[in-house]
């Protein structure tokens, strides 16, 4: 007997013992008294087929977090053909063993283009070394077109920020409130990216490869530690929202900003922005500034 012959009637060898077991009881109370069944007294039982059994032990070994039955999972999965549902792909989505585990499979294009989004919580690395394992296989998830870093208390999210420059069809990237005091420089690298937003970390620079984002709309560093206006976003010729409010900014220049011709939402910290707000009026005519913050006693 081959060895998926053999998974096939390990799947099917517990529902039909339970079977055996049920009829012999029926025969038993038969023997004893005759019952007679009226159609209010008949129930009909619901069970599952054979390929809904196999399917439902399937997911029990993908929602385990011992990887044994995750190598389990795979083998019945290709000797029985069997299909992934979107819980599945949620459920592995939550933990980076996981994912490095699925993305490492074979014929595995179905799982790399199913994730279009992907947020990496707190819970997603058991322990540090994770995070460069994980890094490795992110860039072959070539359809994600966002990505969140939501796992505070890991530091080292450069790996992944260097990785997820390397995914074409990334639009949106967020690594908010996580202590990051640098940009790697290969940010350059993400030329589909629109969304950047790197609020509520330690950044006192940004890498002058950040103007060389063709396509980038919106960069929210707001509540920073940046000192001045990193002038490479001056290079951002495609972006309408920049927000550097809550950031120590002595000063900015708004010829510089007038560059940004398709500007139209800005905030800056409230002394700097009140007292350049008549030169930035002129430099920048399509920006909005009757928004509550551009209003100042």
């Amino acid at each position: 007997m081959g060895l998926f012959s053999k998974i096939k009637k390990w799947f099917l060898s517990k529902d039909s013992t339970e079977h055996k077991s049920t009829t012999v009881i029926v025969d038993e109370v038969q023997e004893e008294e005759e019952v007679v069944l009226t159609d209010q007294d008949v129930v009909e039982e619901v069970s599952l087929t054979e390929e809904e059994q196999q399917f439902a032990q399937i997911k029990q070994f993908i929602e385990s977090d011992d990887m044994s039955n995750h190598e389990l999972a795979a083998m019945f999965m290709m000797g029985l053909g069997t299909k992934w549902d979107d819980e599945m792909y949620r459920i592995v989505a939550q933990s980076a063993d996981k994912m490095i585990f699925w993305a490492q499979q074979d014929n595995n294009e179905h799982f790399l283009a199913y994730y279009k989004s992907l947020v990496i919580s707190p819970r997603f690395f058991g322990q540090y070394s994770e995070i460069a394992e994980f890094a490795v296989v992110l860039t072959s998830f070539k359809a994600l077109e966002e990505l969140q870093w939501k796992a505070k208390h890991y530091w080292n999210q450069h790996p992944i920020l260097v990785a997820a420059s390397q995914l074409p069809l990334l639009k949106r990237l967020y690594v908010e409130d996580c202590r990051m005091n640098f940009l790697p420089e290969s940010i350059a690298q993400a030329w589909s990216l629109e969304e950047l937003y790197l609020a509520n970390n330690k950044l006192t620079e940004m890498p002058d490869t950040l103007g060389q984002l063709p396509n980038l709309k919106i960069l929210d560093l707001s509540a920073n530690a940046l000192r001045k206006c990193p002038r490479s976003i001056y290079h951002l010729k495609r972006l309408e929202t920049l927000r550097l409010h809550n950031n120590p900014l002595n000063d900015i220049e708004p010829r510089m900003l007038g560059r940004l011709y398709r500007l139209k939402d800005l905030q800056l910290p409230e002394v700097v922005a009140k007292f350049n707000l008549d030169t930035l009026q002129d430099w920048l005519p399509d920006v909005d500034f009757g928004k509550p913050y551009w209003i100042f006693d």
